[in-house]
């Protein structure tokens, strides 16, 4: 749109356009009313909008959505990428069900590991419980409702249904292994100190969002006095006296998880790959959550100022992840996440 109003304004020239808007005085000011026979359809506006560099690309993005070979959009349904085995005329066996918002951080997660191996699959839109009820045709084949699902369809016509995300991610890297072309999202089932350092780092990651929640949903401790008011108290900025156990355990938590990013050489949690890795998804779709939430409830800013300087190795974890296309098409923002989080307190 706002390519298209740009393009308009240049083609009809700024007065033109702003005349169409406002005509006559009255008591010196302007009387504002629609010129409509002045004004472009809506057909002119898309016309205007695709012949910009930006309205052509996105064209073509959407021309391309139904073949499954398009960038990473949050309402894709099918998803191809370089393969020579599926078409949109012969798609993948295994469809993937999750929300249809982009909300979810259990279907983000999956849908980040499915883009960085490049899995081919079908995907279907389901509506959270928040948004209504979720279609027939669906509870039939997962009657919990859990999203996300995945659907297997067999050689001889049956469907095999699968839920829980650390689940299927397990299983789509098993059927998508390296030996075929697929990045690993796990270490080697030989790899003892891998496996163990997974396991760790799993513990760690329910630990965090342990102490989050605990943060996150209950209210501060009001006690005790200080120089740092009610703000202090908030954002833990009025000395160590005045910051809440929950904060503190929370802090630490991450504390935690920032050693263990330092400990790799690149920026994610193992260092045997140049690409994230299953326990990475793990962490992101749920961290993305805490960013926003920490910020917009407790003024506790961790990619500025002290909080971002000490946590550089997080910070720039995240960085990477931002420079991933998949990443940036299922990221949300924090007002979205900070107000999914008052739903949450209210009605459930």
């Amino acid at each position: 749109m706002k390519a298209a109003a740009a393009a308009l304004i240049a083609t009809v020239g700024t007065s033109s356009f702003a005349s169409a808007f406002t005509s006559g005085t009255s008591r010196g000011r302007p009387t504002s009313h629609l010129a409509m026979s002045s004004l472009p359809s809506w057909n002119d506006l898309q016309s205007l909008a695709s012949s910009t560099p930006v309205g052509s690309s996105l064209d073509e993005e959407v021309s391309l959505r139904p073949t499954g070979r398009a960038a990473p959009f949050v309402q894709n349904k099918l998803r191809l990428f370089d393969s020579e085995e599926f078409s949109s005329d012969k798609p993948p066996k295994i469809t993937l069900y999750r929300d249809h918002a982009g909300w979810c951080p259990y279907c983000m997660k999956t849908m980040c590991q499915i883009e960085e191996k490049q899995i081919p699959i079908n995907i279907e839109l389901v509506p959270m419980r928040s948004y209504g009820d979720k279609p027939t045709e669906f509870t039939k084949l997962v009657p919990s409702g859990l999203l996300p699902a995945l659907i297997v369809e067999t050689d001889d016509g049956r469907k095999q249904v699968i839920t829980e995300s650390q689940v299927i991610m397990e299983l789509l890297d098993q059927w998508h292994p390296p030996s075929e072309g697929y990045k690993p999202m796990l270490p080697d089932s030989n790899d003892q100190a891998g496996n163990a350092r997974y396991d760790m780092l799993a513990r760690l990651e329910r630990d965090l969002f342990s102490w989050w929640c605990n943060f996150i949903f209950r209210p501060e401790r009001m006690g005790g006095g200080g120089s740092g008011g009610l703000m202090g108290m908030l954002s833990g900025k009025g000395g160590s006296a005045e910051m809440s156990g929950a904060m503190k355990g929370f802090l630490d938590a991450l504390d935690k998880v920032e050693a263990e990013l330092k400990s790799t050489t690149g920026p994610w949690f193992f260092d045997n790959a140049d690409h994230p890795t299953m326990i990475d998804f793990v962490y992101v779709s749920h961290v993305e959550r805490m960013l926003a939430s920490a910020a917009f409830w407790k003024g506790l800013d961790l990619r500025s100022g002290d909080e971002k300087k000490r946590f550089p190795c997080l910070n720039a974890w995240l960085e990477a992840f931002e420079k991933r296309e998949y990443y940036l098409a299922f990221k949300s923002d924090y007002f979205t996440h900070g107000g999914f989080y008052i739903v949450l307190i209210l009605y459930f």
